[in-house]
Order: structure tokens, then C-alpha cells, then sequence
């Protein structure tokens, strides 16, 4: 999926900052400034959003400043960069925000000692960082950070192991590597490339290689003796595409390829003996493409292809039995597409077309009977096409087009009556994402009308207003 055109513009931009030697002083390139531009809050494509006790904490692009964390109350007052990490036009560029002990966790380059682990308390002095894994300009480059009980888990590259595990309980003397997966095996720097860190009570799942066997399922205690490789799903050198890893009552599920079933759905205990397809949905080497998984009251939703229905809403307990096609949405060999699947008490909301009404909002309790459309947003063919579902409370969250306003926030509880249109001030300017429950509030990001990625505040009073000094142009 391409990028939105702003985001895209700000990765170029901060690519070739990126370019500028660590230590020098980053001097903006020449370019096209508009004094409204220069305005302290006139921030752009907020990221990350995350909640630390009464304040929400994001990363988002200032033209003077660079990408760096911000902190709002809510008010224009309250809303300011927390830290200036960098300064300067290139910025600390934040990412891969997460909450843990009380803190935000993120990666962030201070142009001195490249990309690495820092915290913040949502002030500048509790903005500090973490531990200087690879010391020089380069950087560790934190990625992949998940919370595992009283740890904080993520993916580094120390200069010497390559991209390994590594925990941390929020101080230097705490942040220890975990793993030495492919020690001996793969070339210096290399590493085990880990990702898609789960954690399941006192294990913690994820894929990586060790260079003898492809990217496949692992597991760890928090011990390098306790980190192994679960079972060569696709024997030999070739990958089994592992992805979408979900824990379900104790037990994990995941697709996987193994070179004869193609891409279906697993389930693992943690053993070999206990990893295993779970059902062979569509035999032969094109497999059903298991996409979307979400749980819901005990079971597991995804789309996929059997070969005959399309692409279409399943459900499974974990037993190939127990695996079935909960409704054919558009009958026949053609897909209704479901996805963003989304709990919502003893159902999911997804969005899905029958072939009538377009993209549109969905519902199932597992039933066939049980499946319907939510609301018809905008009647006709093109539908409104829901998308970035996001649960927030007894709501799911989303951008819809109803024909007349162009892409908008909506909410729904499930039902027609409750489904509603959060009126947005803005014209239509991009689609609405990264719904945030704000206290009594919900934070979200979408368009100002003028091609720039804002940051917008629904109060418990249903007023939506933008945080941040508003814009007439495009930023560029």
C-alpha cells in the first residue's frame, strides 16, 4: 500500500537529512517556508499516539524543528514539544512508541550517538536515553518493542551480534542482550533478523534465522540458553512466511507456508511436535491465504480463499473440525474481501462487500444468521468503503465516505441506529486514522482540507477541534 502523500514526502525529506554526517549542524535545505508555517504549533503528521496519564504523547513534523515528541493536554497551551532531541530542521525522528512502567518508549537518533533506546515522562527532563547499545554515530536501532511482563522487549543490533533480542526494565544496567541467534553461522552485522514479538505468558514467540533454516518460528524464556527455534516449518534455506501471530486461550496461531500446503493456518504450543497446520483449507500449493486474524469470544476470525467461495469470513476453534466458512458474503467464486476485523463483545465488525452495496460495514457472531450489514452508508456500488477499524471502549472507530462528505470519522456499537458520523470541521482531506481513546476524549489524525495530516480532539461533548495552529497551505 502506497504511502499518503504527506508521510511519503516527510520519509524523503528525512531521508536526506539522514544523509548529513552525525555532529554537523542540520541546516535546512533551501525551500519555500510560508509564515504560518513557522507558527509553534504548526505541526503536521502526528504519530504514535499514546496516552501517559492526562497527556497524549506523539511524534510529528515541525518545519523549523524536524520530527520530535510532542505532548498536548488538549489545549494550545498545553501542547509543545516535550524535547527538542535534535535540533535543528532534521529532528530525533521518534518512533516505535511504547507505553511501559510508567513511561514512553521509542527509538530516536540525537545525532551524536545514532539510533537508539530512549524514554520520556512526557517532560523534557524525564526525556532521557535509555542505554547507548552501539556506541558511535550509527546507532542500534531499536525496532519491534513489545512489553513482556515486567520487561520490555525489542530487536537491536549491538555492532558485533547483529539484530538480536534484548529486554530492558528502563535503565542502562537492565538492558541486556537476550539472544545469539545465527552466532557463527551468519555474516558480522547480520544477525537473526527477529520480529513479530508475542508474548504468551512466560515465553515470548517471534520469527527470526539463523542462517541454517529460513526466517521460522522461535521462542524464548528471556534466556539465551531458553531462546530456540520451534520447529523448520519449510525445511531448507527458503522462509515459511511466517505472519500475523495472535494468541488465543493460551494457545498461539499464525499462517505459514511449508512449501507443500501453501500459505494456511497453524497453531503451535510451543514444541515441535505441537506445531501444526490446522487445517488445510484449500489443498494444493496456492493454500487459502488466511489474512485479518482477529479472536473474538473464544474463537478465531480471518478471510480467506477456499478456491470455490472466494474470499470470504471464517471461523475456527483451533481444530480442523471446528474450522468452517461462517458465510459465503458474496455467493459464488467472488471475494466480499473481508478485513479490518475487529472484535466488538461476541462479535466482529469487518468491512466486506456482497457485491450490491459496495465496501460497507459487517457484523457476525460466527453465524451465517448472525452475519449481516451493519449500515449502508452510501448506498450504490462504490459503498463507503470502512477503513482502520479501531476499538475504543464499547465503540469501533473508522473512516467511512458517505458520497456527500468525502472520508470522515464514524463510530458505531454494532448496530444500524448506532452507527453515526463524527461531523469533522475540515473538508475532506485524507482518511481518518490512528483512533486513540483520550480520557473521556478520542484523539485521531485526518486531513485539514489543505493536504496536511493533522491532529484532531472529539471532546465528550462531541466537538471536534483541531490541536495544533491551523494551516492554509500544504507543507511541503
Amino acid at each position: 500500500m502506497p504511502l499518503p502523500r504527506t508521510i511519503a514526502a516527510l520519509a524523503a525529506m528525512v531521508a536526506c537529512a539522514m544523509a548529513a554526517p552525525h555532529g554537523a549542524v542540520d541546516d535546512a535545505p533551501p525551500r519555500e517556508v510560508l509564515d504560518e508555517q513557522r507558527a509553534a504549533l504548526a505541526f503536521v503528521a502526528p504519530v504514535g499516539l499514546s496516552v501517559l496519564g492526562e497527556k497524549l504523547l506523539f511524534s510529528a513534523f515541525h518545519v523549523q524543528r524536524g520530527q520530535e515528541l510532542w505532548a498536548s493536554d488538549g489545549t494550545p497551551q498545553g501542547t509543545a514539544i516535550v524535547k527538542d532531541i535534535r535540533p535543528g530542521f532534521q529532528g530525533s525522528f521518534p518512533s516505535g512508541h511504547v507505553l511501559f512502567n510508567g513511561a514512553l518508549y521509542f527509538a530516536a537518533d540525537d545525532g551524536a550517538t545514532g539510533i537508539e533506546l530512549w524514554k520520556s515522562d512526557g517532560t523534557a527532563a524525564g526525556t532521557v536515553r535509555v542505554a547507548d547499545i552501539r556506541p558511535g554515530a550509527q546507532g542500534s536501532m531499536p525496532n519491534s518493542m513489545v512489553v513482556w511482563g515486567d520487561t520490555l522487549v525489542f530487536v537491536a543490533d549491538d555492532g558485533r551480534s547483529g539484530f538480536q533480542l534484548w529486554k530492558t526494565r528502563g535503565d542502562a544496567a537492565s538492558t541486556q542482550r537476550i539472544s545469539d541467534i545465527g552466532a557463527g553461522t551468519n555474516a558480522p552485522n547480520h544477525g537473526s533478523f527477529a520480529r513479530q514479538l508475542t508474548p504468551l505468558g512466560s515465553r515470548l514467540f517471534f520469527t527470526a534465522s539463523d542462517g541454517t533454516a529460513g526466517h521460522e518460528l522461535w521462542v524464548t524464556d528471556g534466556t539465551r540458553a531458553g531462546t530456540r527455534r520451534v520447529k523448520d516449518i519449510r525445511r531448507g534455506p527458503e522462509a515459511a512466511r511466517i505472519e500475523q501471530l495472535v494468541v488465543l486461550d493460551g494457545t498461539l496461531y499464525f499462517t505459514a507456508d511449508d512449501g507443500v500446503h501453501g500459505a494456511e493456518l497453524w497453531t503451535s504450543d510451543g514444541t515441535s511436535a505441537g506445531t501444526k497446520l490446522v487445517a488445510d483449507l484449500r489443498p494444493g500449493r496456492d493454500g487459502a491465504r488466511p489474512n485479518h486474524l482477529a479472536t473474538a469470544n473464544g474463537a478465531l476470525y480471518f478471510a480467506a480463499n477456499d478456491g470455490k467461495s472466494g474470499i470470504e469470513l471464517w471461523r475456527s476453534d483451533g481444530t480442523a473440525a471446528g474450522t468452517k466458512l461462517v458465510k459465503d458474503i458474496r455467493p459464488g467464486p467472488q471475494n466480499s474481501l473481508p478485513s479490518y476485523v475487529v472484535a466488538l463483545g461476541d462479535s466482529v465488525l469487518f468491512a466486506a462487500t456482497d457485491g450490491q452495496h459496495g465496501t460497507e460495514l459487517w457484523t457476525s457472531d460466527g453465524t451465517a444468521e448472525g452475519t449481516r450489514m451493519v449500515k449502508d452508508i452510501e448506498p450504490g456500488a462504490a459503498g463507503s468503503s470502512p477503513a482502520n477499524l479501531t476499538r475504543l471502549g464499547e465503540r469501533i472507530w473508522f473512516a467511512a465516505a458517505d458520497g456527500s462528505t468525502g472520508s470522515r470519522p464514524w463510530s458505531s456499537d454494532g448496530s444500524a441506529s448506532g452507527t453515526r458520523i463524527e461531523r469533522h470541521p475540515a473538508p475532506p482531506g485524507g482518511v481518518a486514522m490512528r483512533f486513540t481513546a483520550w480520557g473521556d476524549a478520542v484523539a485521531f489524525v485526518a486531513g485539514d482540507g489543505h493536504g496536511n495530516e493533522r491532529l484532531w480532539r472529539r471532546t465528550a461533548d462531541n466537538a471536534i477541534v483541531l490541536i495544533g495552529a491551523p494551516l492554509e497551505q500544504r507543507l511541503r
